[in-house]
């Protein structure tokens, strides 16, 4: 499997806090069968904190020192950039920084508070630069989930979707998971990633989250999702999957519906 959003880099962001907390999570990935894990620390102002200098140099020398554990596992670079105007400095044409890998892949988040005003004016500049956009963990933001022409309009134009494992398995609740639920019926999930931050909890454990995506979308799918789709990234190719034509509901028959409220009152 291969992880596209993992925030272990040690002291940099509300991720892990410090190395041994790192190899930990590092080792717990390549027990679970990630062969492939980008480093993705959260990067919101140009000219402030982390610089792609070092992010590189700290997931190298990570690199290092799970090696030298004998953990087998390639790291790669990479940051959670958020959805703002600063993205316009930090990101320019034919430069990998603060991409995944040194790709023209690029992670983002929309910021907590909604949806910004200027999201198609950054899209529009991210893609007349070469830049391939990957939205993170659309389906733990609200307002983004509630508006369905939005997501249909992006995924016609090429963005592409991650969502966290822990979505899919159920630890941000029913609702959350109804969301990723939704967006794979559409066909619309190309990547997995974890999310991690600690040891408990959030953690690099990609193993339930593939199993619950095998009952969802089947085996072919799932490889799609927790392998072939990111393998484009570590090859620098682009790639556009088919784009849905509509945003088709969930649709629950009574049982289904029963035995979620019936888990959710608990």
């Amino acid at each position: 499997m291969i992880d596209i959003h993992a925030h272990i880099l040690n002291g940099v962001d509300d991720g892990a806090q410090d190395e041994e907390t790192s190899l930990s999570l590092i080792k717990l990935a390549a027990e679970k069968g990630t062969t492939d894990l980008f480093c993705t620390p959260h990067v919101i102002e140009a000219g402030r904190g982390l610089t792609w200098q070092d992010i590189t140099a700290k997931t190298q020398e990570l690199q290092e020192k799970a090696t030298a554990q004998g953990i087998k596992i390639r790291l790669h670079s990479g940051a959670e950039l958020e959805m703002n105007i600063d993205l316009m400095q930090m990101l320019q044409k034919g430069h990998p920084d603060y991409c995944l890998g040194g790709s023209r892949y690029v992670l983002i988040e929309l910021p907590a508070y909604g949806i910004p005003n200027h999201l198609e004016d950054i899209i529009y500049f991210l893609e007349i630069n070469d830049f391939i956009p990957i939205l993170a963990h659309p389906e733990r933001h609200e307002k983004f989930m509630a508006n369905h022409e939005l997501i249909l309009r992006l995924l016609q134009r090429g963005i592409l979707l991650q969502c966290n494992a822990g979505s899919i398995i159920g630890f941000f609740g029913e609702k959350i998971k109804d969301n990723v639920e939704l967006l794979l019926k559409n066909k619309a999930v190309s990547f997995i990633g974890s999310d991690a931050h600690r040891t408990h909890g959030r953690n690099t454990n990609l193993e339930a989250a593939e199993q619950e995506l095998i009952k969802l979308v089947g085996e072919k799918q799932t490889e799609t999702i927790v392998n072939a789709n990111a393998y484009y990234i570590l090859t620098n190719e682009p790639f556009m999957p088919d784009a849905p034509t509509a945003i088709q509901p969930l649709k629950r028959g009574f049982w289904q519906t029963l035995k979620k409220l019936t888990k959710g009152n608990k």
